[in-house]
């Protein structure tokens, strides 16, 4: 199984909400995406991809999920 890594991922917005640094990054080519709480890009970065290995996205899904995204435009 190949895994989505970091150039599967499209940091939308950094922000800071009740001093804390968040983070919104796009699966990219697909309406996906993660809101994360971290005190760095890499860091943030890191935990999406933790996510989305938990949610057993990998290439071939991602790539199913960017099909059917393209289908719905």
């Amino acid at each position: 199984m190949s895994e989505v890594s970091k150039s599967d991922l499209t940091l939308i917005e950094r922000y800071v909400f009740l001093g804390k640094t968040r983070f919104r990054i796009a699966l990219s080519g697909t309406n996906i995406v993660f809101n994360v709480e971290a005190s760095s890009e890499e860091e943030a970065f890191e935990k999406v991809l933790d996510m989305v290995r938990k949610m057993n996205i990998d290439k071939k899904t991602l790539e199913a999920l960017r099909s059917k995204t393209r289908q719905r435009q």
